[in-house]
């Protein structure tokens, strides 16, 4: 199967082009604000999921999955930090954390299966 044909790496690329979108907005205040977290954490979690997914199971394949997990709740940590500066409004924070949820139930599920996997090699 091809990375591109996982419903949580699309959810993932789909989320990273969201975030991509709202970190373009953030004022850049300096080298390391929160838009330069936050286009670190879109890239980060669908390459972490695509890292897993090429090594097929193992502690290796759940690690890459765990920090993409921790990717995305560091991203619901600077979009709701944004949202409490006023860089962001309560329907651009609600419209994206929709897809961060959706995102998050697809690599729960994905990483619960590798663990079962993991197991049972």
């Amino acid at each position: 199967m091809q990375i591109t044909e996982l419903e949580v790496w699309q959810s993932a690329m789909e989320l990273a082009q969201r975030l991509y979108k709202v970190a373009s907005t953030l004022p850049e205040a300096d080298s390391h604000g929160l838009a330069y977290y936050l286009r670190q954490a879109a890239v980060k979690i669908p390459s972490h999921i695509a890292a897993a997914a090429s090594r097929k199971y193992g502690n290796e394949s759940i690690r890459a999955l765990n920090e993409a997990k921790e990717y995305l709740y560091q991203s619901e940590t600077i979009l709701r930090l944004a949202h409490k500066m006023e860089m962001l409004t309560e329907e651009e924070l609600n419209h994206i954390l929709e897809q961060l949820e959706t995102s998050r139930k697809l690599l729960f599920g994905f990483l619960k299966y590798y663990k079962r996997a993991t197991r049972s090699s």
